[in-house]
């Protein structure tokens, strides 16, 4: 079977399980959470010790993790045996062999699940994409992937209501376009601003508490380039380097806004609507949010002044990986060419 979050939810209230899970996907918050639901689900509360077995895939060797699976269950009906991180593409041919046979015939008396963290299912060979059709056939293979803008708002009044607090849908989203869409990430912050916040969380309460993605700041850079609000602009540039951020992951994130803006420009002047950016690049604009903040900034630029921003930020990542000059200074002079462009163009 193949689930989205959804059916992986309803399969785990019925409690009818199957004898093995792949719990894969990009949002790391529900993979973890969705494993654990599983774990909790299968194995009685105080049976855990008996019953629930957990393994690092980088470690534990493939016998091992077998038998765990075929051990029987002691005063309950299951056990659980969490593989966190196997790595298959790290699989050699007799261990491929090994596990397939073993996902043929896999006892009732087990829930197996392999949660994939770090390391995605590789399916490359025709190997690899066997072994994903017979989990697939024997149990599950569960996507879990970034929810949308208007689920990621539920779920912070949700979350803020099982702390104590509130947040309006407003503050929510505000919350969402300062922090980013992380779930992990948000549920940092959101514990934070529960403790500062007295009772209802203000979009005042998000600026004075809150760690800003660097996708945010890249985003009110942009807007204060436009604005030609240069102290703005050099004020978000000091702070990021007194955080020491990686200067490549600076360029990156002001390189990914203007790269979404282009993207988006030229969608226009084909005459295709934004939306088809999302089924071009799936990954990019998982939700409308990026796709439609690009839209708007590209609003306020050339064609031109977007392909001539494009060429100083290449020169800039060109002289940071070469140069001995400055970092800071590196950016300090990209970011006047980038306004200079635009107001030439």
């Amino acid at each position: 079977m193949k689930f989205q979050e959804r059916e992986l939810w309803e399969n785990i209230k019925s409690g009818e399980f199957l004898p093995v899970y792949l719990i894969r996907g990009d949002e790391a918050y529900l993979k973890q959470n969705y494993t654990k639901l599983l774990a909790d689900h299968v194995v009685p509360a105080g049976l855990e010790a008996f019953n629930l077995h957990r393994f690092a895939g980088d470690t534990a060797d493939l016998e091992t993790i077998f038998t765990a699976v075929e051990a029987l269950p002691a005063m309950c009906e299951r056990t659980c045996v969490v593989v966190h991180d196997l790595d298959f593409g790290a699989l050699n041919e007799a261990e491929r062999d090994a596990m397939a046979d073993f996902l043929k015939d896999l006892p009732d008396t087990c829930v197996l699940v392999f949660w994939q963290d770090t390391k995605p299912f590789p399916q490359k060979t025709k190997q690899q994409k066997e072994l994903l059709k017979l989990i697939e056939t024997a149990g599950a293979v569960a996507d879990l992937n970034g929810r949308s803008r208007g689920e990621l708002i539920r779920f912070l009044s949700s979350e803020s209501k099982k702390r104590g607090c509130s947040i309006s849908s407003a503050a929510a989203g505000y919350m969402i376009d300062t922090v980013g869409e992380d779930m992990a990430g948000l549920i940092s912050e959101l514990d934070k601003l529960c403790c500062y916040a007295e009772g209802t969380i203000t979009e005042q309460d998000v600026d004075a508490i809150c760690v800003k993605s660097l996708e945010s700041t890249a985003f009110k850079m942009v807007d204060a380039l436009v604005a030609e609000n240069f102290d703005a602009v050099f004020q978000s540039l000091a702070i990021l380097f007194e955080q020491r951020t990686e200067p490549a992951m600076i360029l990156g994130a002001l390189t990914s806004t203007f790269v979404d803006m282009y993207r988006a420009l030229v969608a226009k002047e084909a005459g295709k609507s934004s939306g088809v950016l999302k089924s071009l690049f799936p990954n990019a604009y998982r939700s409308d949010f990026k796709l439609n903040n690009a839209v708007k900034r590209a609003r306020r630029y050339s064609p031109e002044a977007l392909r001539r921003s494009l060429e100083i930020l290449a020169d800039a990542d060109t002289r940071l990986k070469s140069s001995i000059e400055d970092n800071r200074v590196i950016f300090e002079k990209m970011l006047v060419e980038l306004a200079e462009v635009r107001r030439a163009c």
